[in-house]
Formats: C-alpha cells, sequence, structure tokens
C-alpha cells in the first residue's frame, strides 16, 4: 500500500483537499456572422505546420514510423488515413493528428507519442491516463459505523465487505493512518481548534471537540475492523443470505457482488501498479507545488457532511490550487513490435474507481 511521507512539518499555512477545476474563460460576445459560401462548409481543413530548420532524416522516421502506425491501427482497431500522397514531413504530421482523433474516448485519455531513444531508435508510443476530472473520492465511514451496530443490518455489513477489500486489496488510505494525508488534515484542524479556545464561543468549541473526538473514535474503531479479511471472505454468504426489499438493498448486493467479480478478476491488484512517481520529487516539492497524489485524493475519511468536513475542503482547496499537477493512473504501450488484440491496461483502476464512487453514494443513503 503506497502512503504519503511519514514525516511531515506542520506549518502555519494548512496543507490541506479538494481538486478545483480552472475558471472558466467568458464567453465571446456574440457577432453578427460575414457571408458564407456554400462551398465553404463543404471543404475539409487539413491541419498546418511549419517547417522546421533541422528535421529528422526521412528514411529514419518513416520506415519505423508507419510500420508502428500499422501495428498500432491493428492493436485500436482504427483505420489510419492514407498520407502517400503527402510529401514529408507533413505525411508523418497528418497521420500522427488523425490517429491521435481516432483514439479518443469518453473518459480516458490518449496520448500519442512519437520519440527518438538514446541509441538513436525511433518509438512510437500511446499513454493512457485515466481521467478521474476534479473529483474527490473519499469513503464516509461514520455512517456506516454507527449501522453496524444492528447486528441485523445486512446493508451494514455488504458496504462492510466492500471497504476490507478497497483497504486491505486495492490500498484505499485509512483517515487514521499517521501517514495518510487525510490524518493530516484532521490533525491540522486538532490544533486549531485548541489553539483558538479562548477565542472561540464555549458552544461552538465543544462542538467542534465533540464532532472531531467522535471522528477519531470510530476511525481507530473502524481501522481495526477493516484490517481483518475475514468480513470479505463472508461476503459471498452474506449476498447469498440477502434478500433485497428495495432498491437501496438491491445496489447493496450488487455492488458487493461487483466487487468480488473485481477481486477474482484481478486477484493481486492494486491501485499503485500504474502510479508514476516523479523520481526528481523530494520532501520541499511535495508540501510545496508538487504533484497531488493519488492518496491526497482518494481516502476514507470520517464524514463528508458538517462544519468540520466543510472546512476540511476548505483547506483541501487552497493546498491542490497550489499544486502543479495530479498524479494520475497512466500506461504506456510501445508499438515497436505487434501487440496482437487491445488489453486495456488501466481496466482494474477504472472499475475500482467506480466500485468507489457508487460506494459513496450508498453510504451517504445508509438509514
Amino acid at each position: 500500500m503506497q502512503t504519503l511521507p511519514a514525516t511531515r512539518p506542520l506549518r502555519q499555512r494548512p496543507r490541506p483537499a479538494t481538486r478545483c477545476k480552472g475558471s472558466k474563460v467568458e464567453q465571446t460576445s456574440p457577432r453578427t456572422a460575414g457571408i458564407i459560401a456554400n462551398g465553404f462548409l463543404r471543404h475539409q481543413f487539413l491541419p498546418k505546420y511549419e517547417v522546421s530548420t533541422k528535421l529528422p532524416r526521412r528514411e529514419l522516421i518513416e520506415t519505423t514510423y508507419f510500420k508502428s502506425v500499422k501495428r498500432l491501427s491493428a492493436y485500436y482497431d482504427i483505420q489510419a488515413i492514407n498520407v502517400n500522397n503527402y510529401p514529408y514531413p507533413y505525411n508523418v504530421v497528418l497521420s500522427d493528428w488523425d490517429i491521435s482523433r481516432k483514439m479518443r474516448r469518453k473518459g480516458r485519455y490518449r496520448e500519442l507519442k512519437l520519440e527518438e531513444t538514446d541509441d538513436l531508435k525511433i518509438t512510437l508510443s500511446v499513454k493512457e491516463t485515466i481521467n478521474t476530472g476534479s473529483d474527490l473520492y473519499y469513503i464516509p465511514l461514520a455512517s456506516l459505523y454507527k449501522c453496524l451496530q444492528d447486528e441485523n443490518n445486512t446493508c451494514a455489513k455488504l458496504l462492510l465487505g466492500v471497504c476490507v477489500y478497497l483497504y486491505r486489496k486495492a490500498g484505499v488510505c485509512h483517515y487514521r493512518d499517521s501517514e495518510s494525508y487525510i490524518c493530516y488534515l484532521y490533525d491540522i484542524m486538532d490544533n486549531w481548534i485548541e489553539d483558538d479556545r479562548e477565542s472561540m464561543d464555549d458552544a461552538d468549541y465543544k462542538e467542534q471537540r465533540a464532532n472531531l473526538d467522535e471522528m477519531f473514535a470510530i476511525g481507530d474503531k473502524l481501522e481495526v475492523i477493516l484490517g481483518k479479511e475475514e468480513h470479505l471472505l463472508q461476503l459471498q454468504t452474506i449476498i447469498k443470505t440477502a434478500e433485497a426489499k428495495n432498491q437501496f438493498e438491491k445496489a447493496c448486493v450488487k455492488l458487493a457482488k461487483e466487487t468480488l467479480a473485481i477481486w477474482m478478476e484481478f486477484p493481486y491488484a492494486n491501485l499503485y501498479q500504474h502510479i508514476t512517481q516523479n523520481e526528481e520529487d523530494d520532501e520541499d516539492d511535495y508540501y510545496g507545488d508538487g504533484k497531488i497524489q493519488v492518496t491526497d485524493y482518494i481516502s476514507f475519511i470520517g464524514e463528508t457532511s458538517g462544519n468540520v468536513y466543510e472546512t476540511m475542503i476548505n483547506m483541501t482547496n487552497d493546498d491542490f490550487n497550489e499544486r502543479s499537477g495530479v498524479q494520475d493512473f497512466e500506461a504506456t504501450v510501445v508499438f515497436d513490435k505487434a501487440k496482437g488484440k487491445y488489453k486495456d491496461e488501466l481496466a482494474y483502476e477504472g472499475k475500482v474507481i467506480a466500485i468507489i464512487d457508487e460506494l459513496c453514494n450508498l453510504l451517504n443513503e445508509l438509514p
């Protein structure tokens, strides 16, 4: 399980957690359209390029590139454009533009890369990235813990099994793990409450103190429970005996089945198998303007409502807005030889993210 650095210097500036979308550019004011000829609408404009003063050798590029294009086209099952009638290097530029356009897929970013290696060989590759947008995948545990106090609550047991899988197998961080990002945020808030005690209204202090202490207590108890694989092993039995009477109960059973199916299909997989760690990143980069880590935006949390959570979200917004980027799930396929049929290298991560998304919805609906 990949976690954040163990040593975290506390700073006066909050180092918090929500990824924010960039500001939208204002829409251009409408203008009266000019006269448009019908032929213009039927014309297809090809991309432009500027000729560089220094071009790679034509025989080196064309031979390797178009062989790789053939392999890539077979792998992704796309029909590449015929560029035989175009001069070099425009034939390569046009082919690159065409393939990049045809490889687009909803929820998945694909980047076509043509590179020269240290031994002067040309390689064509595709880097696939799961696009998680600006979402936070914070799994609330307080409602689950309270429902588990009822031994007859089948839905709570089903969702517990899903959480155990995510914790023990997928590697989702627990917020009471001292190395986790959410634990760091809770510690910051704990310090704030005590430091501002004299200036706070007594009722306000007691409310925040009680809420934070409750999250700590629930987290400590559930961390022990989530560490027991028996709850995951019993999931199949609970599914068979469950009598779903409404849509919510049916959704819980369905999610539990999907979780077991992922475990069977990917018995040794976890969320960190396709994470690229920048070797140049150091401690200062991480706490300064480094990337938002997967462990920062995917984690268990106490609850996702109330004053404590609202404060935490404000902290994360401030922090993430200062980061240089986002650590995503990435897989690269190099077409130096035939690859056969397409294989989704990020299938596991995509399915686990979908599981987490649905789990959060169900946990928030627990009666």
